[in-house]
């Protein structure tokens, strides 16, 4: 049996000081050459791949698996490469889907399972079977049953600038992030009921005296400090702060009479 070849050089040194290497010219010929190949690969895997595939990513990382092949290969003996260079291509590609797989081993090996008993179920049947069939068939109580099926349900990937539905029959189209609810954005209700509060605190801090109305406001809404506020009127502190006291007090007052 032929074995591939060793790379060439003794720097089977640390895999970093091989990945950052720039190509040789031999080597850029070898990439230029079987370019190609990385859309041979992705084409022959493209059954297997899960829908939500992003077949020009995945090429994408084919040709990081390519350049890699060339790194590592003795690029006297071309011979032997299309067969390395391919291994390492799919390599490349089935890492990216391990690492972008949402199921751990665990649960797709129970999906199997599952997948397998409804299958065998549905032959001697010879139609599909209930859930209670399939949980029995797998000796599962309900609660660890239904925890299974949870696990293993598909996950579905929507584009988000997909049109889904028309608006109310008006002719105009929603994508789907228009409408999710944004989870960060406080409801309506909310909106308006903060207006309204604004507007009733607007309209009471107007009965105020001049004073104490100036000291809120510079204080709440400027954020000003005490002794800043103190040297604007030229006062003291310590009357800035008796002036704040009341006016909390007057505000509190003339709040409850107007609600």
């Amino acid at each position: 049996m032929n074995r591939l070849p060793l790379p060439s050089d003794s720097s089977e040194a640390h895999p970093t000081a091989l990945a950052t290497r720039p190509l040789t010219p031999q080597q850029c010929e070898l990439v230029e050459k079987h370019y190609p190949q990385v859309r041979t690969v992705v084409s022959q895997m493209r059954h297997s791949l899960p829908s939500c595939a992003d077949l020009d990513e995945l090429h994408s990382v084919g040709l990081t698996g390519l350049i890699a092949a060339v790194r590592r290969f003795n690029v006297s003996q071309t011979k032997t490469f299309e067969a390395y260079a391919a291994m390492r291509i799919r390599g490349a590609i089935l890492d990216e889907l391990r690492r972008l797989d949402w199921m751990p081993r665990s649960a797709r090996h129970r999906a199997r399972e599952l997948r397998k008993t409804v299958d065998n179920l549905e032959q001697n049947l010879g139609r599909t079977p209930t859930s209670e069939e399939t949980r029995e068939q797998l000796g599962l109580n309900r609660i660890d049953f239904d925890k299974l099926q949870l696990r293993v349900q598909p996950i579905r990937f929507l584009p988000l600038d997909k049109p889904v539905e028309r608006d109310n029959g008006n002719g105009l189209m929603l994508s789907l992030h228009e409408s999710i609810a944004d989870e960060n954005t406080p409801p309506t209700h909310a909106n308006m009921e903060h207006e309204e509060t604004l507007h009733a605190l607007s309209r009471t801090l107007t009965l105020l005296p001049d004073r104490h109305r100036q000291v809120l406001l510079l204080y709440y809404f400027h954020n000003r400090k005490l002794s800043e506020i103190a040297e604007a009127f030229k006062v003291t502190e310590a009357r800035i702060c008796q002036i704040h006291g009341q006016a909390l007090q007057l505000l509190r007052q003339r709040w409850v009479d107007r609600n």
